[in-house]
């Protein structure tokens, strides 16, 4: 998931008029041509090093994409492309889920539609078959999409103080290489393209200090010390229903307090 970091918890400024994000996931083949270019515009406009070739390509394998409008106007603030397939795992059939490019429009970070609407795709694809493991391959370059796997599935590599899981390693070190083949480091753990390849641009995300309190933060940096240069992490979780439906209360939880929150100052 290749992402600006607009997926997690930067709240926009408090002087910002508050703008309202609505999610919807489609299927790729059903975008037509102005929403392409305005999703291109979009990624172009946080990423340096972006081809629109490259972006078309990413485009065509995805079956779904998670559209992100303005509530307002319907204009596109973001966007996830989410690969489905399966794969054989050592707990037999399984599916796996990965993130291709996403990106949101600063002015929206901090929302949750993003996550909530993840989540759901993930529960749907995992209410369809129960009994079939889920898992969620991720690479990420920026540390707030890595946050968005550490801090909603404990069963992950890498984590934090946590030794990798072996099965989960292993199948990570699998599902990597066939992907991305040697441009996969498997020592390190992270992507390394032979190719100039797309970058976040200076000024977007970068990592300051008060972003490095945050442990999960400096674990990123330092199993990826090179991701300003378009470096990727690579990430595995296990997904469990137990881990979305925590997910879900924490977003909602925290909406409900903001909203009693705003409450009390307009008293």
């Amino acid at each position: 998931m290749s992402s600006t970091s607009a997926t997690l918890d930067t709240l926009a400024s408090p002087a910002a008029p508050r703008r309202s994000l609505v999610a919807r996931t489609v299927a790729v083949t059903a975008l037509d041509a102005a929403t392409r270019d305005a999703a291109f515009a979009l990624f172009r406009s946080s990423y340096e090093g972006t081809s629109r070739e490259r972006f078309e390509h990413d485009l065509a394998e995805k079956q779904h994409i998670i559209l992100l409008r303005d509530r307002a106007d319907g204009a596109l603030k973001g966007f996830s492309t989410v690969l489905v397939r399966a794969i054989e795992s050592p707990r037999g059939r399984a599916t796996m889920v990965f993130s291709g490019d996403t990106v949101i429009d600063r002015a929206y970070w901090g929302q949750k539609q993003l996550q909530l609407a993840f989540a759901r795709l993930l529960a749907t694809l995992k209410l369809r078959a129960p009994a079939r493991p889920l898992y969620w391959f991720l690479i990420s370059k920026g540390y707030r999409t890595y946050l968005l796997l550490a801090n909603a599935f404990p069963r992950a590599v890498p984590r934090v103080e946590v030794d990798d899981d072996p099965a989960l390693r292993a199948m990570l070190d699998v599902v990597a290489s066939e992907r991305f083949g040697d441009r996969y480091d498997v020592t390190r753990g992270v992507v390394r393209y032979d190719t100039p390849h797309e970058r976040v641009r200076d000024g977007i995300a970068p990592v300051t200090a008060e972003a490095l309190d945050n442990r999960h933060v400096r674990f990123f940096v330092e199993r990826n010390p090179d991701h300003a240069a378009g470096v990727e992490l690579a990430c595995l979780a296990d997904v469990r229903m137990r881990d979305l439906a925590r997910v879900v209360l924490r977003i909602c939880t925290v909406r409900a307090r903001r909203a009693l929150g705003g409450g009390a100052r307009a008293r």
